[in-house]
């Protein structure tokens, strides 16, 4: 199902033209069957095409429509972002002050935490859904409300990483903001946020999921596929800040047009300040918003998941271009359909790199295969041929690059490192976005423990800073974790004395001097190292 309404369009691109190519990409969602998207797109702060495909609710077969409410994910950090930096116009918040000057809760980590840190995803702080998650409840098992969220945050004794080291997303910094401005403006933030945000821009449709349990009219329920169909996917919390923002296209293209039109003032630059980290390299994350280029031109975006609904909003400036994408079906490709749309509206728009490959040398790659691990998070990953080519097991191909170096996913490069001998060592990673990461080759075969060895792991670990206890036993000549009654996984042996725990990332075990065991760790993506006691 669809609904359209397009204005007029310039004269390079038809109207019929950007209809038939918004079918096209959207071809999948156009049933009464499954879920769907919406799409807006504005030229110079004029909507020129609107319309939505699939299903709001399949219970009740309401369509998708340009008005339909559909929850922005982490969009939402930049609507965020703005309630921060308008009293930081005001004078009432400084970028620079310590956190802790507005939630004295927070521990002490040797350098400050600042309110830039929070915007930028540069402080260290853990991030919270792994946190709750590694005590049991992952997201949607429990109601997880603010203050859960903020309690959770400030018991943590440790960070990822010395404040402003690196960039390492996180929603908990954006988690602590409303907390923030609630405290200094003495208003709710949902009210603030109606006041001082949506209604100077213009936003009819606008509010923030602070109670999941309200009715709000014309809402797209989310929806995720299983082996039997489609299944609701909804956020049942009443966390909101890093996400939880309920929405159309239609106020994100409004939204948009008043950045553009400077609404707030000195907000729309800030929104756009790129971070810097403390080794002086600037990272294209800024306030609430991704500062990049796509295909040489310059874009201003920020995508969005949560539960079944995913997101992708971006401005392209020198084009005057706003494209608005949200769908309710997890995994559904916002970004790439945001982005198709793009290469048709930008007549200038670069070609798509090409890397110059070649056929990989199967004696080269053939000494490569085995096991690494993040050097930051512990992170497993397994290297192994498939029909002459070097793969990560679970993950992308890597295609050889005639400089030696490897294509890892659409534009970073894996750079193998070897000794003198000819062994592996590991492997740097160069990002895309400019960061570098390590991998220390830990085996060439995965480890396989035997029923005495998993013995000296068993017993019950104790993490204090999220309260939780994992339990661990040997069952079948395996180690089981359980968190709590009735939730419990195996663990896959990696390499020595490390483990891969599926959504819980590494767990790994550490000896003492005399080579008993002492701690037990786990590092995922945002939580790079939980340590727990026995």
């Amino acid at each position: 199902m669809k609904r359209l309404l397009l204005l007029a369009l310039p004269a390079a691109l038809g109207a019929q033209d950007l209809t038939v190519r918004a079918d096209k990409i959207f071809a999948q969602w156009n049933s009464t069957h499954g879920p769907g998207c919406a799409v807006g797109v504005a030229r110079n702060g004029t909507p020129i095409f609107t319309r939505g495909y699939g299903m709001a609710d399949l219970e009740n077969g309401t369509p998708i429509t340009p008005q339909t409410i559909l929850e922005s994910g982490s969009v939402a950090k930049q609507f965020t972002a703005t309630a921060i930096l308008i009293l930081v116009g005001e004078g009432k918040i400084r970028l620079d002050d310590d956190v802790r000057k507005y939630v004295p809760e927070l521990p002490e980590y040797g350098r400050t935490i600042t309110i830039r840190h929070l915007l930028s995803h540069t402080s260290g702080l853990r991030e919270w859904s792994n946190l709750v998650a590694d005590q049991g409840y992952p997201r949607g098992t429990r109601v997880t409300t603010q203050a859960d969220l903020v309690d959770i945050i400030v018991r943590q004794k440790s960070l990822n990483y010395p404040v402003g080291d690196f960039y390492s997303y996180t929603n908990s910094g954006f988690s602590l903001l409303p907390t923030i401005v609630e405290r200094v403006s003495g208003m709710p933030f949902a009210k603030f946020s109606n006041e001082r945000v949506f209604k100077p821009a213009g936003l009819t449709d606008t509010r923030w999921r602070d109670d999941y349990t309200a009715i709000v009219p014309r809402r797209a329920q989310a929806y995720s596929r299983r082996a039997d169909g489609w299944h609701l996917e909804m956020p049942f919390e009443n966390v909101h800040g890093p996400g939880g923002l309920l929405t159309t296209v239609g106020d994100w293209l409004k939204w948009n047009t008043a950045l553009d039109q400077r609404v707030f003032g000195a907000v729309s630059d800030s929104l756009l300040s790129r971070a810097t980290l403390t080794s002086g390299r600037q990272i294209s994350y800024a306030m609430g918003m991704i500062n990049g280029t796509y295909r040489g031109v310059a874009e201003w975006q920020h995508s969005g998941s949560t539960a079944g609904y995913s997101t992708f909003l971006a401005r392209y400036p020198k084009a005057g271009l706003s494209i608005a994408v949200m769908c309710n079906a997890a995994g559904a490709p916002a970004t790439s359909y945001v982005r198709q749309l793009a290469d048709a509206l930008i007549p200038d728009i670069a070609p798509v790199a090409v890397f110059d490959t070649t056929t990989a040398d199967p004696a080269r790659i053939a000494r490569f295969t085995g096991v690494y691990r993040d050097d930051r998070t512990h992170d497993v990953s397994e290297l192994f041929i498939e029909r002459g080519q070097l793969r990560i097991r679970g993950g992308a191909l890597l295609r050889a690059l005639r400089d030696g170096d490897f294509l890892m996913g659409a534009a970073s490069r894996l750079r193998l490192t070897t000794a003198a001998d000819g062994t592996p060592t590991g492997a740097r990673i160069l990002a895309a976005d400019g960061d570098t990461l390590t991998w220390s080759f830990a085996s060439a075969a995965r480890w396989q423990p035997t029923e005495a060895e998993l013995q000296a792991f068993i017993g019950a670990w104790h993490q204090r800073e999220i309260d939780a206890t994992w339990t661990a036993r040997v069952e079948k000549g395996a180690l089981v974790m359980q968190l709590r009654p009735g939730t419990q996984f195996t663990l896959i042996a990696a390499y020595r004395d490390a483990f891969e725990g599926g959504a819980y990332g590494t767990v790994w075990f550490t000896r003492d001097k005399k080579g008993a065991v002492k701690e037990m760790h786990l590092g995922a993506g945002r939580v790079w190292d939980l340590s727990f006691t026995r």
